[in-house]
């Protein structure tokens, strides 16, 4: 068992947790070290290791450029940290976002239920309003019912309630030619022999061009001709986002889209959704992602049980339910 071992080694274990998870990892880790285990932790997040962790080691090209005590890590300021492409260690030091002034619009969802066969109902959402030309965090603890949300809202699940937009109602199947989806495992979506072909195959007129500059400011231009099956989890994961930003569909759905994103990365992804935003699209993230939701989303849709818990733009009330939910709750 685990407890016989001396050095526990961990690779980014926090990166499909929710909130709650995260907490509960913190603890176990304490636990065991606790025990005089040797813990050594690969981590992108850093906030849930803050007065854990004894030594904090900096790599960069494969080489150890720093290596910090607890005390002189905590010291740098959140600018220093940022430069050198780390996540905060201070989920409550981040400001909120500034949000443009839009005229408000949405699409209403009705009758969203659905269950899974001999299951019992997962999702029950009789009506709710989803903003539109905006970017819709979607969140909530494991089991809240999220990406079955988001399959029904993009059609992949047939008997599941209706969309009515602009006065036109948006049957599944509707739905599967207007919506995007990039999935939270995204091994299931890359299909071909190489990063660019992955592209052209997700666009209505292949244009080499047009594919290159979005792999260029995901920073994949470098990956082009390699197999897709060959790149870091990271990369795969910014290469199916790559396929959805040129889809050109009306609405992106993304699950979990930086699971395993470093912070120049998340950024990166948070600058693509502001973009595709101001060109007129909705996005759907959903994430355990606090720093990406404070990064780019305008609004946030809470799921809890399979219903919505709480809707609220990211204004100042909204940003303290955000806060409340992330870091006050726990």
């Amino acid at each position: 068992s685990i407890m016989e071992l001396d050095v526990l080694v961990m690779d980014e274990p926090s990166s499909n947790l929710d909130a709650a998870s995260i907490l509960d990892l913190r603890k176990i880790l304490a636990f065991w070290k606790s025990q005089g285990k040797t813990i050594i932790v690969s981590e992108h997040r850093l906030y849930y290791l803050r007065g854990l962790a004894d030594r904090f080691i900096y790599l960069a090209d494969g080489q150890v450029s720093h290596d910090y005590s607890a005390a002189e890590f905590e010291q740098l300021t959140e600018q220093q940290r940022s430069d050198m492409g780390l996540r905060t260690f201070a989920l409550e030091r981040l400001l909120p976002p500034v949000l443009p002034q839009q005229a408000k619009t949405a699409l209403a969802l009705r009758n969203f239920h659905f269950a899974y066969k001999n299951e019992p109902e997962t999702l029950h959402i009789m009506d709710c309003e989803i903003p539109t030309n905006r970017i819709v965090g979607i969140i909530g603890n494991n089991g809240a019912g999220k990406s079955t949300f988001s399959r029904c809202f993009c059609g992949l699940e047939k008997r599941c309630g209706e969309i009515v937009w602009n006065g036109r109602k948006y049957r599944p199947k509707d739905r599967l030619s207007t919506c995007y989806m990039v999935m939270q495992d995204v091994n299931h979506q890359l299909f071909t022999e190489s990063t660019e072909e992955e592209m052209l195959i997700s666009m209505a007129e292949p244009a080499s061009d047009k594919a290159d500059a979005i792999l260029d400011r995901l920073d994949l231009l470098q990956f082009k001709e390699r197999h897709p099956m060959a790149l870091s989890g990271g990369q795969k994961q910014r290469v199916a986002i790559a396929t959805a930003l040129v889809s050109e569909r009306k609405v992106l759905v993304l699950d979990e889209p930086t699971s395993g994103l470093d912070l120049q990365h998340m950024k990166e992804v948070a600058d693509e959704l502001i973009t595709i935003q101001e060109m007129g699209k909705t996005s759907l993230v959903i994430t355990h992602d606090y720093e990406l939701i404070v990064s780019c989303c305008t609004h946030v849709l809470h799921l809890e049980h399979g219903v919505v818990q709480e809707q609220y733009a990211l204004d100042a009330t909204g940003f303290q339910l955000l806060k409340n939910f992330f870091i006050e709750s726990r």
